[in-house]
């Protein structure tokens, strides 16, 4: 498994990652690739902040099957180093939340996140603005 994360990541960035990113998950999961792999997709979204992974692409496919239960590894995430797609991905989750104030909560953490890098805070501003009005 670590073999395939390595060149899923050594892969990022590329202009056929989306393509071959789907094979490779389309590995991990023939190998039995589940619940615990999602910190380490998640892991590669934060060393490459600014990256396309895809709309939402093969790594956001595989980490939202395991919806709800991912939101934890994801709110830690983006906490930890948020990057836009992992912001990009919270944002999905407050779409679809009940209760949406603790994502945005994570949201806004990211605003004012001075290690994170501008343009990550930008888009975290810009969904945090919209979502704001739509906050229960």
């Amino acid at each position: 498994m670590d073999t395939l994360l390595e060149k899923l990541e050594s892969l990022v960035g590329s202009d056929d990652f989306e393509y071959d990113s789907e094979d490779i998950i389309s590995e991990m999961e023939a190998e039995g690739a589940g619940f615990e792999t999602i910190d380490a997709l998640l892991g590669i979204m934060e060393r490459h902040p600014l990256d396309d992974f895809g709309m939402p692409g093969a790594m956001v496919h595989f980490i939202e099957r395991f919806y709800p239960e991912f939101l934890p590894l994801l709110i830690a995430s983006v906490k930890r180093a948020p990057s836009l797609h992992t912001v990009w991905m919270l944002n999905r989750c407050i779409n679809g939340a009940k209760d949406k104030s603790e994502l945005l909560s994570v949201l806004e953490s990211v605003i004012n996140n001075e290690n994170a890098d501008v343009a990550v805070r930008d888009k975290a501003k810009e969904f945090f603005e919209y979502q704001s009005g739509s906050a229960n």
